[in-house]
């Protein structure tokens, strides 16, 4: 860790380049002896990620960034701040912290925090962020698993984000090939602590991990500005039943949340006067019945995936007004609409965007839109104002 990158001279610079390309950046020859090309390069890269990331680094002139790989890797802060409100307690460990943002979040929330990374040049670098946070947190170079073992069992709360990237797979999507291995440390988890959290890939099966995960209480699907971007599983002893909550970050749409067993049945219905679209989170849970049952909506067909209804509501997703419904004629679908400017929406079509902007040649547009879908069975096309 190079100290020099500390220097209010160092950051200053760095500040007056920000907006500059890193790749051109690091070409050029810089004014600081006691600093290489790449190593300033790879904190201009951390400035621009962090200024939208984690804010809160932005700011702090103390903070030295680690190399692009494990700035992409890391948690939000938005998502940070998610998952440490979840919760209150008193002792919490991170057993595999990375550059240390999720812990950051927990350490506002609990008195007493570890931090526990493998690479032992990411996790100085993490020590350095806590310091220059003013935090207490405890940072320790190692498996944390290992470390689990030797340590007491009077947590409050574990949290794990265990690798996707590994040695035998270059992305692994299966819980078995995560690193460290949560299945085969799931008792030791429960052991130690009286909650257990675990991140994963939000390409990861929820039925396939409820089978392989035993005391599971909860799962937070969670998306940032309708992008999904971590399953939470949040692990109990006395676990009885699974309670799902949707969440979409950085928007004003409702959470929702419902019990993994309901069972509601779906309702179908032709578009109404209102249209929904559910959000990304809502969409990874599955959960069409339970919306219908909750909101009282209908789907307007089995495999279309939107909802409708007479009133509108606060829904998970985004809103249109329907303004007209077509069948899918082609012939009559350009007279109506080619050439004009329309946002293009495709659900359970045979057609792709692409393929219908360029038959009908359609310009954007941020509120009137077309969806391309089903309806009781039948192709449709429906014309809609975005609310």
């Amino acid at each position: 860790m190079n100290l020099s990158l500390l220097e209010h001279v160092v950051r200053d610079y760095l500040m007056e380049h920000l907006h500059e390309n890193a790749a051109s950046f690091l070409l050029k020859s810089h004014p600081f002896e006691s600093i290489s090309s790449p190593e300033l390069a790879q904190q201009l890269i951390g400035f621009q990620k962090a200024r939208s990331k984690f804010p809160l680094l932005f700011e702090n002139y103390q903070v030295i960034f680690p190399p692009k790989v494990n700035l992409e890797q890391t948690s939000s802060w938005s998502t940070a701040v998610y998952k440490a409100n979840l919760f209150q307690g008193n002792k919490m460990m991170d057993l595999t912290g990375g550059f240390g943002i999720d812990v950051s979040a927990f350490a506002k929330k609990y008195n007493d925090t570890t931090h526990v990374e493998l690479n032992s040049t990411l996790q100085e670098l993490a020590a350095q962020s806590f310091l220059a946070q003013g935090l207490t947190t405890k940072s320790f170079s190692g498996n944390g698993i290992e470390i689990l073992k030797t340590a007491g069992s009077d947590y409050d709360l574990i949290y794990l984000d265990p690798s996707r990237k590994t040695a035998a797979k270059t992305k692994a999507i299966l819980l078995e090939d995560y690193e460290p291995n949560v299945i085969e440390n799931l008792d030791l988890l429960l052991e130690k602590s009286k909650l257990v959290m675990i991140k994963t890939s939000p390409m990861l099966d929820i039925t396939a991990g409820l089978k392989q995960l035993h005391s599971v209480s909860g799962i937070h699907i969670v998306a940032l500005k309708n992008e999904v971007k971590e399953l939470l599983w949040i692990l109990e002893k006395e676990a009885s039943e699974v309670s799902v909550h949707c969440v979409n970050l950085e928007s004003e749409q409702p959470d929702l949340s419902f019990l993994w067993n309901n069972k509601a049945t779906i309702k179908i219905s032709e578009p109404l006067t209102y249209l929904y679209e559910p959000n990304a989170a809502v969409m990874k849970s599955q959960a069409f019945g339970f919306i219908c049952e909750q909101y009282d909506l209908s789907k307007i067909d089995q495999d279309a995936h939107l909802f409708t209804s007479k009133n509108r509501i606060d829904f998970p997703g985004r809103t249109f007004l329907v303004e007209e419904l077509k069948a899918y004629k082609p012939k009559d679908i350009k007279r109506s609409y080619g050439k004009s400017h329309r946002a293009v929406v495709v659900r359970s079509f045979r057609e792709s965007v692409y393929q219908l902007r360029k038959k009908y040649q359609l310009k954007e547009h941020e509120t009137d839109y077309l969806f391309f879908t089903s309806s009781m069975g039948k192709p449709v096309v429906i014309q809609a104002k975005k609310l």
